[in-house]
């Protein structure tokens, strides 16, 4: 075989006409883009560098933020681009679990209170249909008397409607109805199911007899001030009509009231709104056990003429409801001092109160005679031998008067 001839390799410098020889003079003719004087390393692999580390610091940022981002808009967005953001404290477990702990809790009570909706909503429904079902109409009533409302007085009374079941009915109005009778006071019903009601009747108390001026007419008043009903006063021969009242007040266990003037008018079931009789009131309420219990009757023509009578005879003139704690303390004390010897005391000005007193160890309050009238505080009072102390006013042994101008009796109660 011929030897191959060897080609010549075209010289650097040379003027070949290969490309690759073309491009290595072009590199050696002209200096490399970017190479800087004195620096061997090139400027944008410099930059190239720098921009990934800015990269990476971004996306580190960025995966540790979880603010929210709202979108900026104009020159806003344009001054919010320079400024530093702040990175906000990322989220703990621990709030996260917090937060949904309460959002459970109100949840669980959100539901709790449909369902006890519901449950109340179902209630009053089946309560309603019920109520007016014929399985509870009430068919059977029975009724307890009093000693002056019968059994079948309430009955009547009642007047059920026609229909009314052991649900629907109208406790009001049943008491209204029974309240006719001015004896009924408290009204209780027990229902018995499915179609029986019992209703127990608790009377008014008779606290007090009223006996007007004139006529031989007493009214029961109860203990609320509610007018009872009228009864007859019938005197018998030798008989006063203020005994016969008394004797009438005690078995029924009230207070009698005399001498009430002719301007009260009462009517059954309505409530005494008399000035007098308030005033009798006044002192029933506030004067104290001691003396309260011992009054068996008041006399009330007037409010200036207000008395009472004690059980033991004594008579005491109290006068206008007014200073009653200071007129009982003078009244307590003339009762301590001459125990067993007064027969009249007069507070009406509990400053200067006046009393009547027996001078005789033979004979002693409640026996009819009369004594001897005294000041309080006059040392005459405490000798038995005085006879009269100067005192306007007269012995009144039988139905003379007394040093107030009243007429009584001696006999418990207040003469008419």
């Amino acid at each position: 075989m011929a030897a191959r001839s060897a080609k010549p390799r075209p010289s650097v410098l040379g003027g070949g006409s290969s490309g690759a020889a073309r491009a290595q003079r072009r590199a050696v003719a002209v200096p490399q883009r970017g190479v800087r004087a004195g620096v061997g390393r090139p400027v944008a692999a410099g930059r190239k560098v720098a921009k990934v580390a800015t990269v990476r610091a971004a996306a580190s940022a960025k995966a540790t933020d979880f603010s929210p981002r709202l979108p900026h808009f104009g020159k806003r967005a344009k001054d919010k681009a320079g400024a530093p953001s702040e990175t906000p404290a990322p989220r703990t477990r621990k709030g996260s679990a917090e937060s949904t702990q309460v959002a459970g809790r109100v949840r669980i009570a959100i539901i709790v209170g449909i369902v006890v909706a519901a449950i109340l909503l179902v209630v009053l429904l089946g309560y309603l249909l019920l109520s007016y079902t014929p399985a509870f109409t009430i068919t059977h009533v029975r009724a307890q008397g009093t000693e002056h409302v019968s059994a079948e007085n309430v009955e009547k009374l009642a007047g059920l409607p026609e229909g009314s079941t052991l649900l629907n009915l109208d406790e009001d109005a049943v008491v209204k109805n029974l309240r006719k009778n001015p004896w009924v006071g408290n009204v209780t019903f027990e229902k018995q199911f499915p179609d029986s009601l019992n209703i127990v009747v608790e009377e008014r108390r008779a606290d007090a007899l009223v006996v007007m001026s004139t006529g031989d007419v007493a009214w029961y008043l109860s203990s609320d001030n509610t007018w009872i009903e009228p009864v007859t006063i019938q005197v018998a021969e030798g008989q006063s009509r203020d005994s016969v009242a008394l004797a009438m007040a005690q078995q029924a266990g009230a207070v009698l009231v005399t001498d009430v003037p002719s301007t009260v008018s009462p009517v059954a079931g309505s409530t005494a709104t008399d000035d007098v009789l308030k005033a009798v009131e006044s002192y029933r309420n506030e004067l104290g056990q001691d003396i309260s219990s011992q009054i068996v009757s008041f006399s009330a023509s007037s409010l200036e003429g207000i008395r009472c009578t004690l059980s033991s005879g004594v008579e005491i003139a109290l006068g206008s409801p007014s200073n009653i704690s200071s007129k009982e303390s003078v009244i307590k004390e003339i009762l301590d001092q001459y125990a067993g010897k007064i027969t009249y005391i007069n507070v009406r000005v509990p400053s200067k109160p006046s009393f009547r007193k027996v001078d005789s160890d033979y004979v002693g309050q409640g026996s009819g005679t009369s004594g001897t009238d005294y000041a309080y505080g006059d040392p005459s009072a405490s000798s038995s031998a005085a006879a009269s102390s100067g005192i306007a006013g007269e012995s009144r042994g039988s139905g003379q008067t007394s040093a107030d101008g009243d007429s009584t009796s001696g006999d418990g109660t207040d003469g008419t």
